[in-house]
């Protein structure tokens, strides 16, 4: 888009006073008395209308400008000539992008009205069942189930579990928060609890979580695509080519209240370069994703492929398990920055389990939660953390950054008590959670989460904001509560160009097909090759008839290996709202 030099806000505010003052003053005349001449008077009349008509023009001129200089200002990004907005160009700049696209979207709120999700949650209490003995399960011992069957039955056999005990939490939106703790400490139950994945455990009747004015159930079933969790597991068509996964993503969440002028396709592959360009795979458009059986991208890259997917469809609450495992430390910080972009600009929500975290990684949030055997031993600001575990007499070497102290807390073996605390610091979970518990920073926190719930009731203003703005970007004849972008009709359509490109990805598996069909349909016509014409044959065509239907029949059955490879895709496609699934 080519932009035209105009006067700034306060030059055409100035030029205006300017044009104002000189036409007031052109029509100013010497007072005289007010006679009853005066009022007929056609020379005053005229004056008048043309000081009116002056004022309009001045005031269409002084809009038309202040819209050019908005305009100028902030080009649109979709077709814009400017290298910083540009992905495929080596000066594109990803906070001049993103600061451009909101600043556009922000003057119109009606079209382009925000969703923001913060979350404050507490007395959250999670658990699970299971039995005393568990063993794993094979063809020859599986008889022995039926003994647990009837334990079943009669109520016995099952064990609860209790998972994660008293944790409370505020993150507001424009926040980050860094879950912290050893694997087996609740990291993962936490981020699957707060984005909706319980299958498999149960969430207390008494724990209240709180979506900026949202259920946990109305979230979970009409947004869910809003609040996502990205596992530690990459899951991808290994035929697709990195292009034409992120532009599956960007087409099953492109919105229907895109800037004018832009159609889906367009805004499709503009947001799948940027992603790339985000993340360093600008290389990789054209490789295949490929996995452990298939040649095709790094493992980072493959990880950075499932981090961009996630980023493309802008969810204002995201949960990232583990998201930088397999990443060089360069990598995983300018993730960490991407997330922080996105928190700043739009209002999101990140929330993010990492195990191993830097220095520079670590400043990058806001807010940190420690956890140690599914109890919360620490939440607050990221800088309070450490003074507060000093306090308790622990001590933190000069070289050891605050993330691994933190974490080290949690190891007998690794943690480290001051001299002159060794009988009056904590040792078990339970203890370090009593301290927490009777702190003064949980008080602080228990009194945020007050305010906050009373400033976002549940079914409050808040909620009529959010589906308004969720409704400006699904498309025409979706439903309304409906947690999908696209309707069904344009599914099914993304689905289809989606499998013929994967058939072009790998054509083994049809050339295969083919060529056994082939080899087959030989074989069984040279049997009955050259049959009479008569009744004497007839019993020969029948049994053609029966071979014919019984390999169709059968080579069908092969469809059942490709659809139980795609069930991964298909589910993680369906968590994060890309797709509608039946399960």
């Amino acid at each position: 888009m080519a932009t035209v030099p105009v006067p700034g806000a306060f030059g055409v505010l100035s030029e205006a006073q300017d044009v104002a003052a000189n036409a007031i003053g052109h029509h100013t005349e010497p007072e005289r008395p007010v006679t009853e001449d005066t009022f007929h008077d056609e020379t005053d009349t005229s004056s008048s209308e043309n000081s009116e008509k002056h004022i309009t023009e001045l005031a269409r001129t002084f809009t038309q400008a202040s819209i050019r200089n908005e305009q100028d200002e902030h080009d649109n990004p979709f077709a814009s000539t400017d290298p910083t907005l540009d992905p495929h160009n080596e000066k594109f700049n990803a906070q001049a992008w993103t600061k451009t696209l909101v600043a556009i979207t922000s003057r119109d709120p009606e079209r382009y009205p925000t969703r923001t999700a913060g979350i404050a949650y507490k007395n959250l209490n999670v658990h699970g069942f299971g039995n005393p003995m568990d063993y794993q399960k094979t063809f020859g011992n599986y008889p022995l189930e039926i003994g647990g069957l009837f334990n079943k039955l009669r109520g016995r056999g099952q064990r609860k579990i209790q998972i994660l005990r008293d944790f409370e939490g505020l993150v507001r939106s424009g926040e980050m928060l860094v879950v912290l703790g050893r694997p087996g400490s609740g990291c993962s139950t936490l981020l699957k609890t707060i984005s909706g994945e319980t299958n498999g455990f149960f969430i207390d009747q008494n724990s209240t979580i709180n979506y900026q004015g949202i259920a946990a159930q109305q979230m979970h079933n009409d947004f869910r695509g809003e609040c996502i969790y990205q596992a530690e597991v990459d899951v991808h068509f290994p035929q697709l080519t990195v292009g034409q996964t992120l532009k599956f993503a960007a087409l099953a969440r492109a919105p229907n209240n895109r800037i004018p002028g832009v159609s889906r396709e367009q805004y499709a592959e503009h947001m799948r370069d940027v992603v790339m360009a985000m993340f360093g795979l600008s290389h990789t458009i054209n490789t295949n994703v490929g996995n452990d059986y298939i040649r095709g991208v790094s493992g980072g890259e493959r990880k950075r492929v499932s981090i961009a997917e996630c980023c493309v469809g802008q969810s204002p609450l995201q949960c990232w398990d583990n998201s930088t495992r397999g990443l060089d430390s360069a990598t995983a910080l300018e993730f960490v920055k991407t997330l922080r972009l996105s928190t700043n600009i739009s209002g999101a929500t990140a929330i993010v389990a990492i195990y191993q975290a830097s220095q520079s990684i670590y400043d990058v949030f806001d807010k940190v939660a420690v956890l140690y055997e599914g109890r919360q031993i620490y939440f607050g600001h990221k800088y309070k953390a450490k003074e507060f575990f000093v306090n308790l007499g622990f001590d933190c070497p000069e070289r050891q950054t605050t993330a691994n102290f933190l974490t080290s807390l949690t190891s007998p073996l690794e943690r480290i008590v001051r001299p002159g605390f060794e009988h009056s610091t904590p040792k078990t979970p339970d203890e370090f959670a009593g301290a927490w518990h009777r702190s003064a920073d949980r008080a602080e926190l228990l009194r945020e989460i007050e305010e906050f719930e009373a400033e976002y009731p549940i079914g409050g203003a808040h909620l009529e904001k959010f589906k308004k703005g969720r409704r400006a970007q699904q498309a025409r004849g979706q439903r309304i509560k409906s947690p999908y972008t696209i309707s069904v009709p344009m599914q099914i359509k993304l689905c289809v160009t989606r499998g013929f490109q994967r058939l072009r990805g790998d054509m083994s598996l049809l050339f295969a097909g083919i060529f056994g069909n082939t080899v087959m349909a030989l074989v069984i016509a040279s049997v009955f090759f050259n049959l009479q014409n008569n009744t004497e044959t007839l019993f020969s065509k029948g049994a053609l008839l029966f071979f014919a239907i019984l390999i169709n029949a059968f080579s069908s059955a092969l469809e059942i290996l490709t659809l139980f490879a795609q069930r991964p895709n298909c589910r993680e496609a369906h968590e994060i709202c890309l797709l509608s699934s039946v399960r």
